[in-house]
This record gives structure tokens, C-alpha cells and sequence, in this order.
């Protein structure tokens, strides 16, 4: 009777675990100025309780407004998702805010000054579901709680023989997304969750899941932890040698939090080359908006040339007129 009792109450409450992480403070990435708590209990996750526990996280701005979440990975240039940027009219809509667990205030604000969207993106499937931003000023690393976020080292994975992350593994994910699968209202403080990675022949991933090689599924399905609208862009982020390192980017789901479903996530160990690739060969380029003054610019100067050759034209028929009727 007790323990039919004890039972009863554990499928109420959830038992809350706190686990701490303690990183290297020595490596020059994935590890904050200060280090993160995370209770095991975003949807049915926590909130942030502790400032600068994630130093690399951002808030991608549309027209001032919360987007998606990004990650620092060099001091110019953030990881997030292409289907955050695709559609963009011009890069004068978007800004970054680092340094801040409060999405609404304001830490350190950049710009963006160049926009790389994986040219196999497919944005019905989201395979490819990944950009690089390079932001128009480096940011602070000195004298802030702004912090890098690992790639995973290819001496840690072989995809060829085993998945990475390796299934079951814990993940943190973290982001400003809503914390309602009713709503669309992302939450003003920074959210974290602890899920786990999710085998591809899981029922809660095959189903919505088109690619096994470059996305994977994760999430918990005994219970309501999930990502949902307003964290696709942000890390998943796995725990290993000390650091954190980017495991994931939050792609898209079914139904945010509901047991038995998963959510879908880019993985980032098989564009490590692609993104150290593109951060190497990154140039500095013009803007939409000044492409767009550029183009007006030549237009404008194609029309006067126009103008002037006309006129030059004109000038000439009128000399040999002249020439022919008067000489």
C-alpha cells in the first residue's frame, strides 16, 4: 500500500535533480564567465536563474522584436537558422543583443553586416537549416560576460560509425521561445532545458524527421520538455571534456512539448568544415541596403551618360545637316 502510494505520487510531481557543470575557464570557448546550473525538471524547462551562465547566447532582432536565438562562435560571426533569415528583406531589419538573460533589455547591440544562408538549404524539408551572420562590429569579449561557444572537435565524432550526439545523451537547450504550445508569446527571461537525443527509428522521430545525416531528433518522451516557437536559431548544447559545445540549432517540431513527439534539430558536426570554410574565406561585402543605393546609384549614373549621349547625338546629325546643306 505504501509503495502503491509513493507511486502515486511520484506520477504527479516530478523529483528535481540539480546538476552542476563546472567548465574550464582556461579554454578560449564554451565555458562562461560564470557556470551554469541546470535542474533537470522554453516548455516545462526553468528560467536562467543565474546571469551570464550562457555568455554566447543572443537574441536575433526583426525590426527591434525578438526573432530566433543565435550563437557567438567567433567574436565576429553567430550560428543560427536559415529559415530566420531567409526572408529578409533587408539587413537594416536585423540586430543582435549578447549580454543580457532579460531579452527586453539591452547588453551589447550589433548589426549585421553579411548574411550566409547554406546555399543547400531546402526550406520545405529544413535540411540545411543553418546560416552564418557577421556581425558589423567584433563584440567585447574583455570587459562583459560575452562568451564562445565550441564546435564540436573532429577528433571528438566519426559519423561514419556512430551519431553525434550520441543517442541518449544529455542536451541543454536554451532560448527566449514561448513556454505556451498555445501561444506565440516568446517569455521575456532566457529559458534552459535538459532533453536527450533521440534515435532516428524512434515512432516520435521518423515520422517528421527527412534527413538522418544532417538533422536529428531530441527532446524527452516520458515527459513535456521540448523547444517551440521563438527558440529556433538557438543551441543545443552538449557537455564534454569541459566545455560546452554546439551539438544542435533548433529547427522546427510537430507540437511543442506534447509526450511522444520530438523536436527536430541541424547537425552541426557535419558542417564543421562548411563553417570554418565560410568563416575563412568570410570578405567584407555591402549590405542589402546599400546594394540597393549602390543599384540606384549606377542607374542614376547610366541615365545621365544616357542623357549626355543623346545630346552629343543631337549635335552631331546637326553638324553634318549643316555640312551637307551649306557647304
Amino acid at each position: 500500500m505504501i509503495t502503491f502510494f509513493l507511486l502515486f505520487l511520484f506520477s504527479i510531481f516530478e523529483v528535481t535533480i540539480s546538476v552542476a557543470y563546472t567548465c574550464d575557464r582556461q579554454s578560449r570557448c564554451g565555458c562562461s564567465k560564470r557556470s551554469s546550473v541546470i535542474i533537470s525538471k522554453i516548455i516545462n524547462g526553468e528560467p536562467v536563474s543565474l546571469s551570464h551562465s550562457w555568455g554566447w547566447m543572443a537574441s536575433l532582432r526583426r525590426n527591434d522584436q525578438h526573432q530566433c536565438g543565435a550563437s557567438l562562435i567567433t567574436t565576429s560571426h553567430v550560428i543560427t537558422a536559415a529559415h530566420c533569415v531567409k526572408h529578409i528583406e533587408s539587413l537594416s531589419q536585423l540586430s543582435l543583443n549578447f549580454d543580457t538573460r532579460n531579452k527586453s533589455n539591452i547588453g551589447q547591440l550589433r548589426n549585421i553586416s553579411h548574411v550566409y544562408i547554406h546555399p543547400e538549404y531546402d526550406q520545405r524539408s529544413f535540411t540545411n537549416d543553418i546560416a552564418i551572420l557577421r556581425l558589423d562590429k567584433p563584440v567585447d569579449l574583455n570587459n562583459s560576460n560575452v562568451a564562445l561557444l565550441c564546435l564540436p572537435s573532429k577528433s571528438d565524432f566519426n559519423l561514419e560509425k556512430a551519431e553525434y550526439p550520441p543517442i541518449g545523451e544529455n542536451l541543454i537547450a536554451i532560448g527566449w521561445g514561448t513556454t505556451d504550445p498555445y501561444t506565440r508569446i516568446p517569455t521575456d527571461i532566457l529559458q534552459q532545458v535538459t532533453i536527450r537525443a533521440i534515435d532516428q527509428n524512434e515512432f516520435a522521430c521518423y515520422d517528421i524527421i527527412y534527413d538522418t545525416k544532417v538533422q536529428f531528433c531530441a527532446g524527452l518522451l516520458e515527459s513535456r520538455k521540448d523547444t517551440c516557437q521563438g527558440d529556433s536559431g538557438g543551441p543545443l548544447m552538449l557537455f564534454k571534456k569541459g566545455i560546452w559545445v554546439l551539438a544542435g540549432v533548433t529547427s522546427y517540431g510537430s507540437v511543442c512539448a506534447n509526450p511522444n513527439t520530438a523536436g527536430v534539430y541541424t547537425r552541426i558536426a557535419r558542417y564543421v568544415s562548411y563553417i570554418r570554410e565560410t568563416i575563412k574565406n568570410d570578405y567584407p561585402s555591402i549590405s542589402n541596403t546599400a546594394r540597393l543605393e549602390l543599384i540606384n546609384l549606377l542607374s542614376s549614373s547610366a541615365n545621365i551618360l544616357y542623357q549626355k549621349s543623346m545630346i552629343q547625338f543631337y549635335f552631331l546629325w546637326l553638324f553634318i545637316l549643316y555640312r551637307k546643306f551649306f557647304e
